[in-house]
Formats: structure tokens, sequence, C-alpha cells
């Protein structure tokens, strides 16, 4: 079923309030946090934690989906168009929230394209480290973006079998990423084509502009490994299949920053390292 863009933005005129969750008290991140603790993406530096969880196959899985009212967007339809798009017999939905109650405006294209150059312009996000901390570049985006007024959840796309050897790749001049997951913020906006409301990822470590979920994922994948996605609620922090759920979106912004911060200072260590053996390219890489 499709929507009608302009009878859904004459509906949601005003941002409203993040759904209710299970109320908890907020606690700083520790400055002793472990490195080892946080939802590592990159599969090298995640390895030890995945090697060692305990499997039980009999074991019943908790189900972290949630019935979707479709009350706001299609998310429904949206999910199936992807699916269909990457081919049942490689990729599955997996764990769903109902983010189609939009928390936030509806951007046009053209808003979209602006929200999404001044996420990619902020200096404390290192875009260009792609190795690992995409769930930090994803809290702090929806952060902004939940203040800006513009709806936003989160979208994880997971290889079936993080002990496999599919997984999901990217790279830069700077470096090679191999990941078991990536996540990014996934936006409800008009497309500019159709007219129609439809979901747009913002990754900038991807590209310059919004994607739509199966360019995004396309851009990563070999085709071949079987995948896996969550579409879910903004607070989630790292995959629900490994960490579980969050309680809420703030206890999750000191160990973004905290991130952020120690990549940054790697990423400029690799960029300074880069430029000496490119000699007479240092100012463009940089």
């Amino acid at each position: 079923m499709k929507i009608d863009a302009g009878t859904i933005l004459s509906q949601i005129s005003k941002p409203t309030s993040k759904p209710a969750a299970a109320q908890k008290e907020e606690v700083a991140a520790a400055p002793s946090e472990s490195f080892s603790t946080r939802p590592h993406a990159d599969f090298e530096t995640n390895k030890a934690k995945l090697m060692s969880a305990v499997r039980l196959p009999q074991a019943p899985k908790t189900n972290y989906s949630e019935p979707i009212s479709n009350q706001d967007v299609d998310q429904t339809g949206a999910q199936q168009k992807l699916i269909d798009n990457l081919g049942a017999q490689f990729a599955r939905m997996q764990y769903t929230h109902d983010c189609s109650k939009l928390q936030g405006m509806i951007p046009t294209q053209s808003q979209l394209q602006k929200e999404f150059d001044k996420l990619a312009a902020r200096e404390d996000i290192p875009f260009e480290y792609i190795i690992d901390g995409c769930y930090a570049r994803a809290h702090l985006m929806s952060e902004e973006m939940s203040k800006d007024g513009i709806n936003n959840a989160k979208i994880f796309c997971m290889v079936e079998d993080a002990y496999g050897p599919g997984k999901l790749t990217a790279e830069n001049k700077y470096m090679q990423a191999k990941w078991w997951y990536h996540v990014a913020p996934v936006v409800f906006a008009v497309d500019g084509e159709s007219k129609q409301v439809e979901p747009f990822v913002m990754d900038p470590s991807m590209a310059k502009h919004p994607m739509k979920p199966q360019e995004w994922i396309h851009a990563m994948w070999d085709e071949n490994t079987k995948i896996k996605v969550d579409i879910v609620h903004d607070l989630q922090y790292g995959p629900l299949e490994s960490d579980g759920p969050n309680a809420t979106f703030e206890e999750s912004i000191p160990p973004a920053h905290e991130t952020m911060a120690e990549y940054s200072k790697e990423l400029a260590q690799i960029k300074e390292d880069y430029n000496a053996s490119h000699p007479g390219q240092g100012r463009k890489a940089a």
C-alpha cells in the first residue's frame, strides 16, 4: 500500500515527544569503561566476544519485535519492498519495532539533503573512520535529528552467520572495513520522484546523500552472503541480538561521545601517516 505524501504531511505538522521508555536512572559512562564492552561492528575487534558467547540452540530465542501499526507511514510495505529487492533467499527482516508512529516531521528531499549535509559536517563525528563506531555515529546523528524535529529510527544490517566467511565490507582511501553488522539512522521522507513517503538511510560514512535502504545495503553487501535486517527505535545502541534492548536514549550518549573522541584521534594519526606516504596529496587527502 502506498501512502500519499500530501495527506501525511497535513496530518503531521509538529514533532512529538519520543515514545515512553522504561524508567531508568541515567548514569554516565564511567571513565574506566572497558573498550571490550562496546558493541563493536568490526568483526576482528569483536571476535573474542562473539566466539565466547554461550550458544544454546535449544533455548527459545527472545522476540524483540513489536506489532507494526502503519499509523503514519506504510512501514510494513517498505520492509517488504526492501526484502523483495534484496531477494528473500538471501535476506530477511529480523526484529522490527513500530517506527511508523513518527516522532517528528516528514522532510522533503531538499530538507533531507540539507539535514544530511549538516550531519556530515560535524567535526566531532569521524565519518571516515569506517572500521568501527557506526553505533556511536548513528546515535549522535539521531540525537541531532530529533532536536531538529525530524522523524528518525535506526536500521541494522547483519550477516546471518557472524562466524561464517561472509562479511559486510566498505573502504575509503584511508582504510578497509569488515563488519558483522552496520547501523545508521533511517528517516521517512518524501521521495523526489515517486512523491510518496519512503525510508531513507542517513550515512555520511557511505555516501554524500541519503540512500534508499536497498541502496545502502547493496553498497556493503556481496549479494551472496545471507543477511538480516532490524528496523528499531532510535534508542537502540547496539544489535538487539547481542546487546539486548536499551531502556533510554540518553544512557548511550556518554559512550557515543567517548567512542567518537577516541576514533577521531585514531583517524587523525591515520591521515597524518597517509599524507606522509603520499607526498603532494596531503592537502587534498586531509
